[in-house]
């Protein structure tokens, strides 16, 4: 298998279930510089739009290769690393996928372009979209997201409200919490305030699950994240607790792990179970291929939380 650029995974999507994902901005090119991201820290800061990945090259990659993923994968996902609405081809991109499959196309989007009337008009076009909304609060969305300096909160809920009542496709909401950062009182009140008026099938609550960009960050307990998801849903808001992955997804016996491995770890760390669930193989059989990268220095090792992470 040749070296994919774009095409990672699949993996397993605590949202979507086995996605398929499709990167379509560089290496960290966002308009957030969000605290908790497991891609890192964001180089770039922007809301600049234009075409940071050709769609022919991400069209061409995955053409050539979607026929060995197709029976991986429920769902084919449009991310970055970075936010994937900057790409201004996103529109040609998303065409040129549906005419190679008929598997639902999501995105995870951060929710800052979407008062652009183009960005608007082409996530309508989607299947999926996942959009985050960790704060509504001024103060705890700059603290936890270090936005870009033109972006107003008001704008994102104003825009994501509009657009939930317009797009017909399934709207997933991920908010995350910080311990001391995004959780108080106050935030989790103005956020339910705002979550009434936008129609979507569900709210997914989480919080840091992987070594964060940035250091000396804390996840939230597992009560916090309960309690708030009781407290969203005595406010008629559908609201879920999301984990990391946890479902076993058996794969072809043909897989090759010193290929696909390194394309899973090209978004985001993972450990050794994860891998283990991604790719239905035990973790004798994942062992070995990490061993071998490690060796290579294609892949390294770090603990987070007394967990081993894998990473690029």
């Amino acid at each position: 298998m040749s070296e994919l650029k774009y095409i990672f995974g699949p993996a397993s999507s605590r949202r979507l279930g086995r996605s398929l994902g499709i990167n379509i901005v560089p290496s960290k090119i966002c308009s957030l510089d969000c605290l908790y991201c497991e891609v890192g820290k964001t180089k770039t800061t922007t809301m600049q739009i234009k075409p940071y990945i050709k769609a022919k090259d991400i069209l061409e990659e995955f053409s050539l290769n979607y026929n060995k993923f197709k029976d991986l994968c429920d769902v084919i996902t449009i991310t970055g690393a970075g936010e994937p609405t900057l790409n201004s081809e996103l529109y040609d991109i998303l065409k040129g996928i549906k005419n190679i499959t008929d598997k639902p196309i999501a995105i995870l989007t951060n929710t800052t372009t979407l008062h652009i009337n183009t960005v608007y008009n082409t996530l309508l076009e989607f299947d999926i979209v996942v959009p985050s909304l960790d704060s509504v609060d001024s103060k705890s969305f700059h603290n936890i997201n270090l936005p870009e300096k033109s972006i107003d909160i008001k704008n994102i809920i104003s825009a994501l409200t509009k657009f939930s009542h317009e797009y017909k496709g399934r709207l997933f909401i991920e908010v995350l919490f910080c311990k001391n950062i995004n959780d108080d009182k106050l935030s989790i009140e103005k956020l339910i305030n705002a979550l009434k008026n936008i129609k979507a099938e569900k709210v997914q609550l989480g919080t840091i699950h992987r070594p964060p960009a940035y250091e000396n960050i804390e996840k939230v307990d597992d009560e916090f994240l309960l309690s708030t998801a009781k407290l969203l849903k005595e406010n008629n808001i559908n609201a879920e607790v999301t984990g990391g992955f946890s479902s076993l997804y058996k794969t072809s016996a043909t897989l090759n792990l010193e290929d696909l491995i390194p394309a899973l770890l090209k978004m985001r760390p993972c450990t050794l179970q994860d891998m283990a669930c991604v790719f239905g193989k035990s973790e004798i059989d994942i062992k070995k291929a990490l061993d071998l990268l490690l060796n290579n220095n294609k892949i390294k090792a770090s603990l987070y939380d007394n967990i081993t992470y894998y990473s690029l």
